[in-house]
Parts: structure tokens; sequence; C-alpha cells
């Protein structure tokens, strides 16, 4: 038989298997669909007996989870909005009352030439987003500003704040103070919604802030370093206004083109004292919370540029990450002299970031790496600074926050 009739044959056949004019459609029932459409399947995850530390990996976009009781890492939980681009997790708090971890996304700007060549380069708002601490789902999110940089929540857990070191602001307008300062966001954690939240309250504050603690318990007042400005700015968050702005130095501050350049600040277990990293002059500096006023015969100087150090639980030393040289200095802050210092190789740890109490006995600290492979955090004595263990993280870690564990009584 011939093609042609192969074919007329074929057709027939198809016309004779569809309805007829007229014929009632051939309808399909289905059952419906009762589970969910995008379901959880996180794994749980468990507080270790040692506590569990939550380590931002900025540009992983990823948090990577710690035992703190033995420095491994024991996971670690995607982070973000964009499945494909970059979202940059920057720094991490944690409301232990609430059971909520909150995380800032920045949107970096991929740089090279330095630490921190894209930190605060974004033009793209940023989002801080909610996350349930039993398995770090995405609770909710709402949009803030660009480059959003320290993120902290009171101890009452009422309270979430996020300041913005928007340095594209400062350039993009210099010479107009008003103009070229940023914003912190107050978020509240009751409004961060699976469908978002309504816009956050900002309060305008100074040029680039970073570093931001809160009073203790109520968070009631922020005090802010402000890089661009040389300033401690102290605001009221209930009236929602600035208080003060305070130069890190009585020979005033720098705006726009900063002489100190305050980058961290941490607030003293006592809530008593602030001490300020600048990484321009290369110092740490304090300030007096109740006197509202610079410490101004205090003052520690670093060859490299001071991060975010931390206090003892007295209150009477401060371990101090600097870069460039890369060390960290252990100093007495009752006799005003170093007790020990420890210089790293690139191998051991590149760019020291942060620096977090773990115990009396014991430190952690924040590797950020070259921003190209994986970076790292060690466990050091708190007394001879030696690596007591060390872990592989995500590209360029960059904030930590804890959760004690049943074991830890710090």
């Amino acid at each position: 038989m011939s093609a042609p009739h192969l074919r007329a044959l074929a057709g027939a056949a198809l016309l004779a298997a569809l309805p007829a004019c007229g014929d009632a459609p051939i309808e399909y029932q289905y059952s419906p669909y009762t589970g969910e459409a995008f379901p959880d399947r996180r794994e749980p995850v468990a507080v270790p007996p040692g506590g569990l530390g939550i380590v931002t990996d900025s540009l992983s976009d990823t948090l990577s989870l710690l035992d703190l009781g033995t420095g491994e890492k024991i996971g670690h939980v995607p982070v973000g909005r964009d499945p494909v681009g970059l979202d940059g997790p920057h720094h991490v708090t944690v409301d232990r009352t609430g059971g909520f971890a909150y995380t800032g996304l920045s949107y970096p700007i991929v740089a090279t030439g330095g630490p921190h060549a894209s930190h605060g380069s974004s033009i793209q708002p940023g989002y801080v987003q909610k996350l349930a601490l039993d398995d770090f789902r995405i609770l909710g999110q709402v949009r803030v500003d660009a480059n959003p940089g320290e993120i902290v929540a009171s101890d009452d857990g009422r309270r979430v704040v996020v300041s913005h070191y928007d340095l594209q602001r400062a350039i993009k307008y210099p010479g107009d103070l008003e103009r070229s300062r940023a914003t912190i966001a107050l978020v509240d954690p009751e409004a961060v919604l699976p469908t978002g939240s309504a816009d956050p309250p900002r309060i305008l504050t100074c040029i680039a802030p970073h570093g931001m603690a809160l009073s203790r318990p109520d968070g009631a007042r922020a005090y802010v370093a402000c890089y661009g400005e040389d300033v401690v700015t102290v605001v009221d968050l209930d009236k929602r206004e600035v208080i003060d702005r305070i130069p890190v130095d009585a020979s005033g501050g720098s705006i726009g083109d900063p002489k100190y350049g305050p980058y961290s600040a941490i607030l003293s277990p006592d809530g008593k004292i602030l001490a300020l990293g600048n990484t321009v002059s290369k110092d740490v500096r304090f300030f007096d919370v109740e006197a509202n006023a610079m410490l101004p015969d205090r003052q520690i100087d670093t060859l490299g540029a001071p991060f975010f150090p931390a206090f003892s639980a007295d209150g009477k030393r401060l371990w101090i990450p600097t870069q460039s040289p890369d060390a960290l200095v252990l100093w007495d802050l009752e006799t005003d002299q170093e007790i020990t210092r420890r210089d790293f190789t690139a191998d051991e740890c590149k760019w020291p970031h942060v620096v977090d109490r773990l115990d009396d006995t014991r430190m952690i600290l924040i590797c950020e790496g070259d921003h190209v492979v994986p970076g790292k955090v060690l466990t050091l004595d708190a007394a001879t600074l030696a690596t007591k263990s060390e872990t592989v993280v995500g590209v360029y870690p960059d904030g930590i926050a804890q959760i004690p564990g049943a074991a830890v009584g710090n």
C-alpha cells in the first residue's frame, strides 16, 4: 500500500476516534489536593548541649550552624529571596524569648580590592527576614533601605533594629548633610508576616551608620557607630528621634571623609560602657552611656583596623580582632595594658572580623577569608588565644549569634 493511502487510513482512524458533533465532552474527575503547595522539607535543628552558633555566610547565601561545645559545623541552611542571585545575609540576631532569628539581606555588589570593598555599595533595597529557630524556615520578611548593616534585637524581644551602611547615599549627595545621612529602621517582630509587612518606620541618623547596640533590657535607646560622620549617635526609639551626636574625638567629626571611622559598637555586660572600633584611625575608644560622653582618657591604639571586639563577663578585659595585620589582641582594661596578642597567617585566619565570648575559658573568632573561598570559624583559648578547634563555613562569614544550650551557663 502506498504512503498516501497509509496517511489516509491513519486520518480516518483518528476522525473515528473523535467524538461526533454534539456528543458530550469527556470529563475527568480529580480529587482535591489536600497537601501543602510548598511543603517545608527542612530538617529540624536541635540546639546542642554546648549551644548553637549561627554564622552568616554573606557570599554563600547560607547560615552555617555550629556546635559551640565542640566547635564543629553541624549543618547549614539557605536564606534569601532570590534562588539564583546573591542576597548577601550580612549580620544575624536572635530573639531567644520568642524563638526567632533575624538576618539582614544586603544584596552586595561583588567586587575586589580588599576587605569590605563591596559592603555599603549596593543600590538595591535590603530586606530583613524572620526565621524560626526550630528549622530556620522563613516566617516573614520586610523591605528596608539599601545596605543593611548591623541588626540587633532588644533583650525583651519587642524590638528589632537595623542600621543602613549606605555609602552610596554619601557619595551621591556630597556636601548635603541631610540627604547623605542614612536611617535606622524599626522592625516590629509581631508585624513581620509571611505575606509581607508594613513599611517599618525609619529614623534619619547619620552618614553610613553601621555598628549598633541597644540599651538593656528594653532597648529604649540605640547607640550607633556612624562611620561617615565620626560620631556616636544616640537615638530615643520610643520617641523616634535623635537625642545627640557625639564626636568620637574632641577635635570633632569629619563629614563624609572620616578620620576615625567608627564601625562597630559593643556594649559592656553591665550596659555602662560602649566600645567603638575605629577602622580608619585604628583604635578602640569608649563611650560612657550614663554620662552620654566619650571617655577622653581611655583609648587603645591597634596596629590593624579593629572590627568587632568582645568584653569579658566582668567587663575587665577586651578581645580585639584586627585586620591588616591580622591579629587578635587581649587587653586589660583595669591596667590599660596588653595581656597578649596573636598574629595570624593567611592560612590560620585571614581578615578576623568578629570575636565573641563563649564562656570564661573560650572565645570564638570569625575569619572572613578572601571572599572567594570559604572562610573559617576558630574556637580559641580565652587566655592564651591558642586554637582549640577550627571549622570551615561558607564564603565571607560576617556575623554570629548564639543560642545557649543546656550545658552552657553563660
